[in-house]
This record gives structure tokens, sequence and C-alpha cells, in this order.
């Protein structure tokens, strides 16, 4: 049958290229010795096969070595807060902390308060790393849960994937990825060895440009 599919309220996933050049060696050389590592389940020191450094700080802050590659994420995250998603307000960044995942290790689906803009760089990965987003709008369909799911296991005849509960997406080295802070995320067993990213939050400085944070 002729038709058309509009795909209405599409999320936006924006990619840059960032110059990354010397941010993994410094966190080797640097940080991984020295700093405090938080499981993913909240507990310190080296016991599960994701850790997080300064998780709930900001590193562009804490380490002046770090702090002109942190005003070139800035950058970035502005163009794909004001340019692509076309808001008024200057972002700037709440915290920014370094991921190391070990072969085996996952990241469970979740998603990020208290910012309205999360990004995450990729600082040492090979052609296995991947994030995957769970869809809000499944997530959030009555009748998907209780009377019929969509067939997932197979596109459909069409090609289109709007129905689809979750959205693969490799990731590349030195790339960064923005995407709207409410939309869920992970990723399942991880296959890249010492997979190094650096993730942050960022809010306006100004809220309908009136208030200021």
């Amino acid at each position: 049958m002729e038709h058309r599919m509009i795909p209405l309220f599409p999320l936006p996933l924006t990619v840059v290229d960032v110059d990354c050049a010397g941010v993994a060696e410094f966190f080797d050389s640097t940080i991984l010795p020295t700093a405090g590592r938080k499981n993913t389940d909240g507990t310190s020191g080296y016991r599960t096969a994701l850790s997080h450094f300064h998780n709930d700080e900001n590193v562009f802050e804490i380490y002046s070595e770090l702090k002109d590659f942190g005003d070139r994420i800035l950058e970035a995250a502005n163009f794909a807060y004001r340019d692509v998603m076309n808001r008024d307000s200057v972002l700037r960044v709440t915290n920014a902390w370094f991921n190391l995942c070990e072969v085996g290790g996952r990241q469970y689906m979740h998603n990020h308060c208290n910012s309205v803009l999360s990004g995450t760089v990729y600082l040492r990965t090979d052609n296995q790393s991947y994030l995957q987003f769970q869809s809000p709008y499944h997530m959030n369909d009555f009748g998907n849960m209780l009377l019929d799911d969509p067939n997932t296991k197979r596109p459909n005849r069409f090609g289109y994937k709007h129905y689809f509960p979750t959205i693969t997406f490799p990731v590349e080295q030195d790339t960064c990825v923005f995407w709207p802070s409410h939309l869920r995320h992970g990723y399942q067993e991880n296959r890249t060895p010492n997979r190094l990213s650096l993730s942050f939050n960022f809010l306006p400085e100004t809220f309908n440009c009136v208030y200021k944070v």
C-alpha cells in the first residue's frame, strides 16, 4: 500500500569529532594510579569490571591539564544544545568523570538527573564498542505492555525501527556523543579491553533566560 511514515518528535543524538590527543595517556599516568575508584554498586576499590573515577565531580576543574580539553567539550556541547536542539541558553559543565571498563563489564540502563544534556567522549575503543539507547516511547506505551509487543527480532518490511525498544549505536575513538539527559542508555557485556571514556552532564547557565544558576 502506498503510504508515508512520518517520525514525530525524534530525539536528537549529536556526534562530534573531538581532538583527544594525550587525554587517555594522562588518565593512565596520573588519574588511574592515584584517584579512588567507585564501582557501579557505589562501593570503593577495584572490585567490579566497570569503575568510575571522580564520579559526581568535575575533572576539568580538578586537573588543570584537562582544562583545554574541557573547553573543547563545552564548545561541542553548546553546539549540540543551541544549534542542533535549538535552545537559547548557554551550558555549563556540572560534572565530568572517567569510566574504565574491562572485558566482561557492563553498564546497566540508566539516565542522568539534574541535567538537560549528557554526553560521553570515547578515548579507547575498538570496532566492538557500542552504546545502547532505550526508547522512552516503548517504556511508556501502555498497549505494548499489556496487549501486543512489536516483533523486535526483525525489521518490518519497510525498514522502520521506531518500534524497537533499544537502538545499538556503534561508537568510535575520539568521537563525542551528546543526548538529552532523560534518555536511558548503557551497554551489555563489554568486549573491548580497557575501554576508556569520559562522561559529563550539563545545565543551562540560565533557565528561561531569567534565572541564573
